[in-house]
């Protein structure tokens, strides 16, 4: 600092206009680089799963659900940084739906009554821009779909008790539950990415396939039942609690007169061999023939989302 009363100045130090440009190609020509490089990446990842295909060590539908969820799970959980984690999942969801379709055809039946349902845009970000979407006006047609191989997979409306919830009279999943499609099951839900933005789908919907669920490490099953149409919804709950299957929703549909056919939604990936099953219809709530229709991922919480404060505080 000069002396007091000198006449001495401090140096400018703001860039010129020349230094400016020139670091900002700089810059440029950095984010270039790492454009080459994320592009060279894709293309090795790309090969190797042409490779995986190739060698028939992966057999089934290229479109396995349960390790798609553990891939996002973990880039969820190691991400730092400013890049909204949404768009991570924006970027690997399309990558995701590339490699299927790599692998052979893959198209998805969408049920989809009338314009507006939510269930078109849901199953287009999950499923990204390049797989081919049927749209369909009854869940019936859409389980046909899949059965007859037509689709490789299709999006139905969440089963809810509401009457006024979308898909709420249409209760598809009794066919999954009577054998009428036994090939068919329950394996994702979605939305995936649980933080909604403005003009993302506030719909919810399933998934169905012709591959049973698999092990995700953090996932829901769906159990279906028919039960005396006298039960209470309460003596049901009770009944699956005592069973070991903890509901953490349940779905009943009463017809005039019949007996009830219940849906619950249940932690962990249930089996046909489990045992809870046979516990289940011991309870002596007059349940007859359990079934597991399926089951999915969890999806992230909300919490996932956030990113890790860049400033802790001073008493840490």
């Amino acid at each position: 600092m000069p002396p007091e009363g000198s006449t001495e100045t401090t140096e400018n130090t703001a860039e010129t206009p020349e230094q400016a440009a020139s670091r900002l190609a700089a810059l440029r020509a950095e984010i270039d680089r790492l454009d080459d490089l994320l592009h060279d990446t894709l293309l090795l990842r790309a090969a190797i799963v042409e490779q995986l295909a190739a060698s028939r060590i992966k057999r089934g539908s290229p479109y396995r659900p349960a390790r798609e969820a553990q891939i996002l799970r973990r880039l969820l959980a190691r991400h730092t940084g400013r890049l909204p984690k949404q768009a991570v999942i924006g970027i690997w969801r399309e990558m995701l739906a590339a490699t299927i379709a790599m692998q052979g055809p893959f198209n998805i039946a969408v049920w989809n009554p009338e314009a507006g349902a939510g269930t078109v845009s849901l199953a287009r970000e999950h499923f990204g821009s390049i797989t081919p979407i049927r749209w369909m006006r009854t869940t019936a047609q859409v389980l046909y779909a899949v059965g007859e191989g037509e689709a490789q997979a299709g999006v139905l409306p969440l089963p809810q008790d509401d009457p006024n919830a979308e898909g709420a009279n249409d209760p598809w999943w009794i066919a999954l539950m009577r054998g009428e499609r036994p090939a068919i099951s329950v394996v994702a839900r979605l939305p995936f990415v649980t933080v909604r933005t403005e003009g993302a789908s506030r719909a919810s919907a399933l998934v169905v396939a012709s591959t049973p669920p698999e092990a995700s490490g953090d996932d829901r099953s769906l159990v279906a039942f028919h039960s005396a149409d006298e039960v209470s919804r309460a003596r049901i709950g009770d009944r699956l609690v005592a069973a070991g299957l903890k509901p953490l929703n349940l779905v009943l549909h009463r017809p005039d007169r019949t007996e009830a056919a219940c849906l619950a939604e249940v932690e962990g990936l249930i089996t046909v061999d489990d045992p809870r099953l046979g516990a289940l219809l011991e309870s002596g709530a007059a349940v007859a023939r359990p079934a597991v229709i399926g089951g999915w991922p969890v999806p992230p919480p909300e919490s996932a989302y956030l990113l890790a404060s860049a400033n802790p505080s001073a008493s840490e």
